[in-house]
């Protein structure tokens, strides 16, 4: 097998340009024959590659019975079960002038041995040409273990590939028969909770009255988070289609105020600051629109559990219609800025606020559908303003 890959540069060949170098020249026999590695140069002939220089290491590491004489070809040197492979690696060489690596094991090289051996071939040039190639031989079992240790972390990695896989073929299941199961019911409750409201069974207890609107927002919630995994599963399965019609934004910003205020405690102060000043015409899907608005305005309200103001903010930037909710709770951390927008996340420190760890998701991907976005802003105790447009 021949690889190619990063390697050592290729050495040149040493030229007597100063004082020294000459002596040098004369020592470089005695510095090769002290080397543990074995080396051997080849020189190119027409489309031959004829051996002409080896040193003792050389032999030794491929088991050879003696050292190859002088002019000897490669076929020869290596008289191997791969000596064709080896003759492949010096023309790859040659073609490509560039250092080659063959790796061999269990006795290729040399029958009946468990060795095994790594050659690094290089290209000598002389005026531009391959001339020479140098060639590196070692016995190099831990490079074997090296791979078999990349070879079992590879599998080991596809194994745990497959298993997030499943997981995630599991949790779109999951969302898929959950909202199927959570809608009926659902709807079924509001029903019956607005027939109750319109005294349509009978008249109202007084005791039942101030609990009314409250039912009715936890209801409405059901039937959010019922709509959440709908609108999930779809995008997971890229079937959501927007039902695009012309809205008038203020109006449906104040419809979701009057939704949320139910779920808000008597320290929330919802506030709707209309910096257009006339109505704002958008074409987009209602059922969205209002998933994304109530969605923000819900987290608000959750993520500020001592209460405060809660702000949702229209203004037109450029011919672009802005939306900005804004709250005084506790506020993100930085280093969790970069999950609050991916599925099924759920900051580590509020895990006691309610919620799936659809909402923010759903938000920024129905935005983009839109062809809007969503972004964020936000500090620790100083609450957080989430911007769509």
């Amino acid at each position: 097998m021949i690889r190619v890959g990063p390697t050592p540069p290729t050495p040149e060949r040493p030229v007597p340009d100063r004082p020294g170098s000459y002596r040098a020249v004369e020592l470089l026999p005695r510095v090769l024959e002290a080397l543990p590695v074995g080396i051997g140069l080849f020189e190119l002939l027409d489309d031959d590659f004829r051996f002409r220089y080896g040193n003792r290491a050389f032999a030794r590491v491929l088991m050879l019975e003696r050292m190859p004489a002088d002019g000897e070809s490669v076929g020869d040197v290596f008289r191997r079960n791969d000596q064709d492979a080896i003759i492949e690696l010096f023309r790859l060489v040659r073609v490509s002038r560039q250092p080659q690596t063959y790796f061999a094991a269990e006795g290729v090289l040399v029958p009946a041995t468990n060795q095994i051996w790594n050659i690094d071939a290089y290209p000598v040039f002389t005026a531009a040409r391959v001339t020479y190639i140098m060639v590196l031989v070692e016995q190099a079992d831990e490079k074997l273990q090296a791979r078999q240790r990349e070879q079992l972390e590879g599998s080991r990695l596809r194994q745990k590939a497959d298993h997030l896989a499943s997981l995630e073929q599991a949790k779109s299941e999951f969302l898929r028969l959950a909202s199927h199961e959570l809608r009926a019911p659902a709807a079924m409750l509001g029903g019956y909770l607005s027939m109750i409201e319109d005294e349509s069974l009978g008249a109202i207890p007084e005791r039942l009255r101030p609990v009314l609107p409250l039912l009715k927002a936890k209801a409405a919630q059901i039937n959010l988070l019922a709509n959440e995994m709908v609108e999930a599963a779809r995008l997971e399965d890229e079937r959501l289609e927007l039902k695009r019609k012309r809205v008038e934004l203020r109006e449906l910003v104040r419809r979701s105020l009057e939704a949320a205020q139910p779920t808000a405690t008597p320290e929330h102060r919802l506030h709707f600051d209309d910096r257009v000043g006339h109505e704002v015409w958008v074409l987009g899907d209602p059922m969205r629109l209002e998933i994304v608005i109530g969605n923000l305005l819900d987290n608000a309200i959750k993520y500020s559990p001592e209460g405060g103001d809660v702000l949702a903010q229209l203004s037109a930037v450029d011919g672009l219609a802005v939306l900005s909710v804004r709250d005084q709770g506790i506020g993100i951390a930085a280093e969790d800025m970069s999950r609050l927008f991916v599925r099924f996340s759920r900051l580590a420190p509020y895990g006691d606020v309610p919620g799936t760890g659809l909402g923010l998701y759903l938000v920024r991907e129905l935005a983009r559908l839109h062809g809007g976005d969503i972004v964020a802003a936000s500090m620790p105790g100083k609450g957080s303003e989430f911007h769509k447009k």
